[in-house]
């Protein structure tokens, strides 16, 4: 799913406090109503009600607390109940039980029934919808409505992640009525689920409100009201934070992190985060693709790692607040593969130097510029997102250290929708954007797979042998045989250099702690929101 800091098909809207208000009556925050609503700001929204059509982190986020999946993921990030009471799993691994929780009813008054998760599923597999939750459905051959409360589960060959698949089971008396062609583009906005908070509205300024189920059938959060809220930048998202007009923000800069830490009724905290921010590098060899075709050449996708100085930008641009990027999978991660001391590609100028040079790029007519022997020029243009400042000066800072082992890059600067055209068109050379990442491995491995091209997979980029690794690791349900295999894709992933991976930023946070108790990083070093659980929003309550 795509970060909220470098939104796509963004909306940058300005909420005025009349919006606020008129969710949360006198504003999140407000003593009167502080045990009533919860206000969570963002420099972010959603960019759709619909879980079909959502690519976004904070609609992962919402749905999760609208739709309940058949197992959910706990403090501890291991699998728990969700619909299902219980499960099993046969001898051979290819047959899984779900026990559905008889009490479960939709936010309509209507019971969930195991035809609702073969409904959800069937329609998801059927027309390839869900971006955010395909890889968990894949290598599932049949979905059986034993009864009403017993789902069965068969898979062609085992399946490592089914315990950790989040897809939001959706209400079949409702979705069904809709036909194929019209479901990725229905705007779900009443949208009814199963989970422990009900949808209420959205505001025409983009405020996503949410209220208590009081007849949830698990244990209820303490909040009556959580509101969701967009700011234009971060300095104007903190300094509501600080007045109290909100309850928490997410997605806070480095510069508001040491802000924060100074006020006494603000808890603030900057945690890890799965996912990066990456250069993404045109390796598609379709006739119709605009890239240059240098860059076919992984010797030149490699000199430009290396002439990257990943550290400084961290420094400079992220304010600290992140750690050097490598391969595909977090360093927190169990799946994580970290390159050998031979293998990394740290900044060295004169190892971009050498690589380019033997790879036959010399700078044969004096201008700085390198040529291959036909004359064809180093020279690329990089794309930013327009109102991102951290990747525009992202952006300044590779171009100066590239021209330094004799690679021009031109930047360039265009909204995310724009970009996204770009991307999918294959009409680009370079381009930054940033990816969130899942527990599992499935969902960001999935990316650079053959037959995402044209989808996720944005470097176009396509390799046999890491397409047969990637299907490989879903069907291994030992942990550390399966590791092997992930890390071998990633190493193939990192030596290729489709994504230069600059670097795994980290999410600030903060709330009001003179207000609100119960929020605890998820896990130790992560943070309150966006970490995969819902526990923060159940366990969050007023301060005596």
């Amino acid at each position: 799913m795509k970060k909220n800091s470098i939104i796509k098909k963004t909306l940058v809207i300005i909420l005025s406090l009349t919006t606020v208000a008129c969710f949360s009556s006198c504003g999140g925050g407000s003593s009167s109503t502080q045990s009533e609503t919860f206000t969570i700001g963002s420099s972010a929204q959603i960019d759709t009600l619909n879980p079909l059509a959502s690519y976004e982190q904070t609609g992962a986020e919402i749905f999760s607390l609208i739709y309940d999946p058949l197992v959910r993921l706990d403090e501890n990030q291991e699998a728990s109940p969700g619909l299902a009471d219980s499960w099993e799993v046969s001898d051979d691994n290819l047959t899984w039980t779900f026990h559905l929780n008889e009490k479960a009813t939709w936010h309509d008054g209507e019971p969930v029934t195991a035809s609702d998760v073969k409904y959800t599923y069937d329609m998801m597999l059927k027309t390839k919808l869900g971006y955010m939750y395909e890889s968990y459905l894949e290598g599932i051959d049949k979905v059986t409505a034993k009864d009403d409360h017993t789902v069965v589960i068969t898979t062609k060959e085992p399946k490592a992640n089914m315990l950790m698949n989040t897809t939001p089971i959706l209400p079949e008396h409702i979705w069904s009525k809709i036909s194929e062609k019209d479901l990725e583009d229905y705007t779900n906005d009443k949208a009814i689920g199963s989970g422990p908070y009900k949808f209420v509205a959205q505001s025409d300024d983009g405020a996503i409100k949410l209220e208590l189920n009081s007849d949830y059938y698990r244990d209820k959060g303490n909040v009556k009201y959580f509101v969701f809220t967009q700011y234009k930048n971060t300095d104007s998202l903190a300094q509501a934070l600080k007045t109290g007009e909100i309850d928490a923000a997410v997605n806070l800069s480095a510069t508001q992190y040491s802000q924060l830490q100074k006020d006494k009724n603000v808890k603030v905290i900057s945690g890890e985060v799965l996912g990066f921010m990456q250069v993404g590098i045109n390796c598609s060899t379709d006739s119709k693709s605009k890239g240059n075709k240098l860059l076919l050449d992984k010797n030149v996708r490699q000199a430009i790692e290396y002439a990257i100085d990943k550290q400084n930008i961290i420094d400079i641009a992220y304010g600290g607040q992140a750690q050097e990027g490598t391969t595909l999978i977090n360093p927190s991660n169990y799946y994580h593969y970290e390159p050998t001391a031979a293998e990394k590609r740290s900044y060295n100028i004169a190892k971009a130097k050498e690589v380019l040079e033997a790879a036959g790029y010399k700078d044969t007519d004096g201008d700085g510029i390198r040529e291959d022997s036909n004359g064809n020029k180093l020279s690329f243009n990089f794309i930013n997102i327009s109102d991102n400042t951290d990747e525009v000066k992202t952006g300044q800072l590779i171009a100066s250290t590239c021209k330094d082992a004799g690679i021009e890059i031109t930047q360039k600067t265009m909204d995310s929708g724009a970009l996204q055209d770009k991307i999918n068109s294959a009409d680009f050379d370079m381009f930054m954007w940033g990816w969130g990442a899942d527990l599992d491995p499935t969902t960001i491995l999935g990316l650079l797979t053959t037959d995402q091209i044209g989808g996720n997979n944005e470097p176009h980029w396509s390799n046999t042998t890491y397409d047969s690794l990637y299907a490989k690791q879903q069907t291994i349900m030992d942990s550390e045989k399966r590791k092997e295999v992930v890390c071998e894709a990633q190493k193939l992933a990192y030596d290729n250099c489709p994504y230069i991976i600059l670097l795994y930023d980290n999410n600030i946070q903060g709330f009001r702690s003179d207000k609100w108790q119960g929020l605890t990083p998820i896990p130790k070093d992560g943070t309150y929101f966006f970490n995969a659980t819902i526990c923060n929003y159940l366990n969050v309550k007023a301060v005596s």
